[in-house]
Formats: C-alpha cells, sequence, structure tokens
C-alpha cells in the first residue's frame, strides 16, 4: 500500500477521531496542575538592603600593600550574613531556640532559619540585598529585618572589638619601647659620665653605623614586619600561622642587623673600643625612640578609632510587608497546565493514531482491497447527536432485547433515518453495478466478529424488498444466529432441516405473517412498502458440523432452485477469518460483500479476509462500510445531506 503523505486535512481528521483522547489528556494535565498548584504552600519574600563601607586602619593599609587577598570582599559579607553565628543570634532575638535546648534541635532550628535566607550583592555596589521567605508574609518581612539589625549591631561589636584589642596590643608595646628607650638613654648618659674624655668623632670621618646603607634597609625591615606583626595580632591568636612566620622573619632580620654590626665593628678598627661603644650607645637610644615614637603615634590612632563608634554597616532599605506571594503563580501555572495539556493530548493522539491499523480513508480501503467501496453506513450517533445532551443527565432506562433488535432494522422501523438512506444508497449501488453483472445470489461476510454484517443483511434485504424485489434471506450462520432473532421468527425449521431433507425449503420459507405472529409491531408491519416480498429461511436447529453441512452437494441444488424463485438470495455467514464456512458458501455463490467497520478491524485482517476469498475464486462485489463515526472518516457530507433531507422534512411536517 502506497504511503500517502498527510496534509492539513489529514491532521483535522485525527484531531477529530482522537478529540476523547485529547479531552481527557487535557483534563488529566490540567486538573493535574490546578490540584499540585492549589496544594502548594504560598510563599512570600521581603527583601532589604544594607550598606557596607570599607573603613582601614593605617596598619590595614600597609598590610594590604604587602599582601594580596584573592576573596571578594562584598561577596565575602553577603556569605557571612548568612554564617552560623548571625543565624544563631537571629534565632535568638526571634525567640526560636532557648538555652535549655538540646544541641541538635539548636542547630535544627538555626538550620532552617538558615535555609529561609538568601543574600545577593547588588550589582557592583556595595549594597548587599537580604531577602528570606515564609509562608507568612509578616513572618517574612520580620526576618529580613532581623537579621539585616543583628549584622549590623554584629559587625558593629567586631569591629569595636578589634579597635579595642589593637589599642591594648599597641598600649603593651609602648610601655615595653619605653622601657627599652629609657635603660638606652640611662646607659649612654652613664657611659659619658664615666668616660668624660672619649668623644664622637665627625661623622665624615667615621663609618657610623646609622650611615651603612645595609644597616638602614635592615632596620626598615623590622620597622616593617613590626608594623605588619601588630595588624595580623589585632586579627588573629598568637598561635596563628602567618603570626608564627612573621616572629620567624623578625628574628632573622635581627640576626642579620646583628651580624652586620659586627662586621661594620671589624671594619671600623681605627676606632677605639670607647668610640665604638659610644656610637653604639648613640645608635641603640636614636632606635629606640624612633620605634617609640611609631607606637605613640599608633596608639593615638587606634585610641581616635576606638573613640569614633562608626559603624561601617548600616541598612538604607528596611523589608515592608509583601502583598502577593512569589510562588505558586497560579496564572503562569494554569497557562503552562493548559498549553501542556492540550500538547500531551495531540501528541497522545497521534501515537495512538500511529498505532491504529485500522483505516481511516475510502480510498485506502479501495487501494487494499481492489475492489470499491459500496456504501458507508454511519453510526446511529450521527443522527442522536442533537439530543445527546439532553439525555445526559437523564436516568436511562434498561433497554430489552427486543427493542434492541428494533434499533438494528433500522430500515424497517426509521426508514427515513439517514443509516435508512445509505442502505437504499447500497441497494442502488448493487442494482447498478452488482447484481446485472455476477448474479442474484450474494453472501455477506466480514473479515472479525461483530462488525455489523447480520445487521447490514437484514437491513439490505428490506430495502431491496421494498424496491418491488422478490428477497430472500437465508439464516447460514450456525454458530451464533441473529437472523430469526432480528426478525422475531423461530429458529426452526430452517436450513438445517432443508439440507438434511427433514423439510423442504418451501416449507421452511417465512413470510410477513410469520413476522407479526413472531412479535414484530403490526402497524410497522403495515406500513412498510413492498415487506410482502421479502422470505427468510432460518438456520434452524443447532448442528455439531457447519462446515460439512454447508458442503453438502444439497446445498448446491438449493442455491440453483432458490435462483428459478427469487430476484435476490442473501446469505449470512459467520466471520471469514475465524472459521471456514463463509469461505464454503463464497465458492458456491454468484458474489461476497465484505462488511467493515471503520476504526476497529485492522488494515491486516481486512486484507487476509480478501485473500481468502480469492483463494477460493470469490467474486468480491465490493466493501461496506458499517457503524461509521464522522471523525474516523472524513467524507461526512453525504451524511450531512442526508440528514437535510430527512429530518428537515420531518419536521416540516409535523410543524405543518
Amino acid at each position: 500500500m502506497p504511503r500517502i503523505e498527510m496534509n492539513l486535512a489529514d491532521y483535522m481528521r485525527v484531531v477529530r477521531k482522537r478529540k476523547r483522547i485529547i479531552i481527557l489528556a487535557f483534563l488529566l494535565v490540567f486538573l493535574s496542575t490546578v490540584y499540585f498548584t492549589l496544594r502548594q504552600i504560598p510563599l512570600y519574600q521581603a527583601s532589604c538592603r544594607v550598606k557596607i563601607e570599607q573603613r582601614k586602619s593605617v596598619a590595614e593599609i600597609l598590610t594590604e600593600l604587602v599582601t594580596w587577598s584573592p576573596g571578594d570582599e562584598m561577596e565575602s559579607q553577603a556569605n557571612l550574613i548568612k554564617s552560623y553565628q548571625v543565624m544563631e543570634k537571629v534565632a535568638q532575638e526571634l525567640n526560636l531556640i532557648f538555652p535549655d535546648m538540646r544541641p541538635v534541635d539548636r542547630m535544627a532550628a538555626v538550620k532552617k532559619v538558615q535555609s529561609q535566607i538568601e543574600t545577593e550583592q547588588v550589582g557592583y555596589t556595595n549594597i548587599v540585598a537580604i531577602t528570606a521567605g515564609s509562608d507568612n508574609p509578616e513572618k517574612a518581612m520580620t526576618l529580613a529585618n532581623a537579621v539585616a539589625q543583628v549584622y549590623v549591631e554584629s559587625h558593629f561589636e567586631n569591629k569595636k572589638k578589634e579597635a579595642s584589642n589593637v589599642k591594648t596590643f599597641v598600649k603593651a608595646q609602648l610601655d615595653n619601647y619605653l622601657l627599652e628607650l629609657q635603660r638606652s638613654e640611662r646607659a649612654l648618659q652613664r657611659f659619658r659620665r664615666e668616660n668624660p674624655l672619649v668623644v664622637e668623632r665627625d661623622i665624615k670621618n667615621v663609618s657610623l653605623v646609622q650611615n651603612d646603607p645595609r644597616i638602614s634597609s635592615l632596620n626598615e625591615e623590622i620597622v616593617r614586619l613590626e608594623l605588619e606583626m601588630i595588624s595580623k595580632k589585632s586579627k588573629y591568636t598568637e598561635e596563628h600561622p602567618e603570626v608564627i612566620t612573621l616572629k620567624r622573619k623578625i628574628e632573622e632580620a635581627n640576626k642579620d642587623l646583628s651580624d652586620s654590626l659586627t662586621q661594620l665593628s671589624v671594619q671600623q678598627r681605627d676606632l677605639s673600643a670607647k668610640e665604638m661603644q659610644l656610637v653604639q650607645l648613640n645608635r641603640n637610644v636614636t632606635i629606640a625612640e624612633e620605634v617609640y615614637l611609631m607606637f605613640k603615634t599608633k596608639y593615638e590612632e587606634a585610641r581616635i578609632l576606638e573613640a569614633e563608634k562608626v559603624r561601617d554597616v548600616t541598612i538604607v532599605e528596611p523589608a515592608s510587608l509583601p502583598s502577593v506571594p512569589v510562588s505558586p503563580n497560579k496564572s503562569f501555572n494554569f497557562v503552562i497546565g493548559i498549553l501542556s495539556g492540550l500538547l500531551f493530548g495531540l501528541i497522545m493522539a497521534f501515537v495512538t493514531e500511529s498505532f491504529d491499523t485500522s483505516i481511516g480513508r475510502v480510498d485506502d480501503i479501495e487501494e487494499l482491497t481492489k475492489v470499491p467501496v459500496l456504501a458507508i453506513i454511519p453510526s446511529t450517533s450521527l443522527e442522536k447527536g442533537r439530543t445527546i445532551f439532553k439525555n445526559l443527565f437523564r436516568r436511562k432506562k434498561p433497554i430489552s432485547e427486543k427493542e434492541q433488535f428494533h434499533e438494528r432494522l433500522i430500515a424497517l422501523f426509521e426508514p427515513t433515518s439517514v443509516t435508512a438512506e445509505a442502505y437504499k444508497s447500497l441497494r442502488t449501488h448493487l442494482d447498478l453495478t452488482g447484481l446485472k453483472k455476477v448474479g442474484n445470489c450474494m453472501v455477506i461476510t466480514s473479515s472479525s466478529p461483530q462488525e455489523g454484517k447480520t445487521q447490514t443483511l437484514a437491513n439490505l434485504g428490506v430495502v431491496l424488498a421494498q424496491s418491488g424485489q422478490k428477497v430472500l434471506i437465508i439464516g447460514s450462520d450456525f454458530r451464533k444466529p441473529m437472523i430469526y432473532k432480528l426478525f422475531g421468527l423461530k429458529r426452526s425449521p430452517g436450513l438445517t432441516e432443508v439440507l438434511i431433507g427433514k423439510t423442504s425449503w418451501k416449507d421452511a420459507v417465512r413470510t410477513e405473517i410469520d413476522m407479526l405472529i413472531g412479535g414484530l409491531e403490526y402497524e410497522k408491519i403495515l406500513k412498510t412498502q413492498g415487506i410482502e416480498n421479502l422470505r427468510i429461511i432460518t438456520c434452524g436447529e443447532r448442528t455439531p458440523n457447519p462446515a460439512e453441512l454447508l458442503s453438502f452437494p444439497e446445498m448446491d441444488d438449493l442455491i440453483e432452485e432458490l435462483k428459478q424463485n427469487f430476484d435476490v438470495i442473501l446469505f449470512d455467514s459467520p466471520p471469514i477469518l475465524p472459521v471456514t464456512d463463509s469461505a464454503i458458501l463464497a465458492a458456491k455463490v454468484d458474489g461476497v460483500i465484505l462488511v467493515y467497520e471503520a476504526g476497529r478491524t485492522s488494515r491486516h485482517a481486512l486484507n487476509r479476509a480478501r485473500v481468502q476469498l480469492e483463494n477460493v475464486d470469490a467474486k468480491i462485489l465490493g466493501v461496506v462500510i458499517n457503524n461509521l463515526r464522522a471523525e474516523f472518516i472524513e467524507d461526512v457530507t453525504p451524511y450531512q445531506r442526508y440528514r437535510y433531507y430527512g429530518y428537515y422534512g420531518e419536521k416540516r411536517e409535523k410543524k405543518e
């Protein structure tokens, strides 16, 4: 079968055909979205902003000149706001933890507060946004403001503590160097009292220690290391690795200075020991004085910094009460649910269509079977579509078996309906093309059970009789006979008794009188024109070997005799694929009509039925598409015309 490319009309046909799947998938996705959206706890967010000033002391500035830190200060502060220490103080401030709590519970409470806080640097500024989330808008606002306030106070207290520690350390060093300066000055005075004749030589004639560049460099290095030690001790303890490293560097520098002085003392052999001692004492006094003055300046700076009490962190924008939750976003979720539902429904529709092996186009059926489509029998839902919504909420009464059979004999009980017009179209097609070419004896079968072959046969027999032709319907389906039930007849005597010789076919033929006695409505029988032309032979008693019974030579003789007495003979038979009865009958009669239910039977089953009929040299007159629903085949326009001519005419008569 050639591949047919789908166009827009084909896509629309698939949508109409699978509209139930699309609607169910859409409702499933959309209602699930609504359910989970409404089940979500609303989340409110409140945000405040703090400004962080980066004020630095002289020691910190000097330290930055010789050290390098790879971290981003603002990012560090943003992470510091979420630190455990700050969150613990916030939890205490909000009375979320108590002193008598277990450590595990205390940590869990702090971690919960920490999970509700998000911090982010605002652009490239020195402002950090603190965002708190909660299911209560007031709690979110309170939490954000509490975090900002606790951080401001903590940062201020840390700065005060740092300044106090620096002042204390510098004061201790200042006292030590004051004592050292006093000792150096006393030693110099004592030496001059004891050696009044020793005087210092001219600086141009003596290589004084102060003029030696190496000694000057070592002195500067020692001063720089001392300043760096002051800065480190203001931040770290004595055991910190950086403090220990600086101590080692200072010791090495002092050792180098001592070695250099020793070398200078050897070089200055021309000076007397007393002169060298005097020079050394003067140098000690000078160095002690310089270091003392440096620490004196540092001490005054520390006092000023401690006295200022400047806050480096300030709240520039407090959190306000949020009015709308940030999640769930109901409108967005509902739109996504609608779009996802439609998309999922379409996907499921086309996936289902791709796995559907049934045939959905008349052209496909004709291309597959190589025979024409004789008629398209619509589903009764086409006729009842106008009242389906009226009866949707009405309590339905159970339908009796008799009423079900009346619905199936639609050509008899509703002769002006759309479906009855379709059977008349089948009659016309057979009169113009089939019966005149092949003969008047036909088998009506299908590839699979429950495709409507018996219903098609019964209604076709009625409309043929209405046209004035003498029609005989034979119930040759011994496995699941239905003909006698449809027309309200007794099962026997019938075809079984005729073939085994118990009775003649004339005695087995049933007329309209038998139908009236059997239970068909009296008024319908009288009003149906041509019903007197319809004759029926039922199946008869059950036989254990239906196929062997149909193969009797008496069957061939019976068919030839019946042809001489009736214009049209219609044989009912079982489906051709499960059993061989239809193939046996097809080889004996003039033609075969295949009934196919659109959207139910696969194309492989229909093709296999055609092959089996051709294997027995049966003449396939055509295919009747039964129980058509508008979504399966796009050729719906004829039924719309039928509806117009049928229903419109009825309504007009009622109004008149």
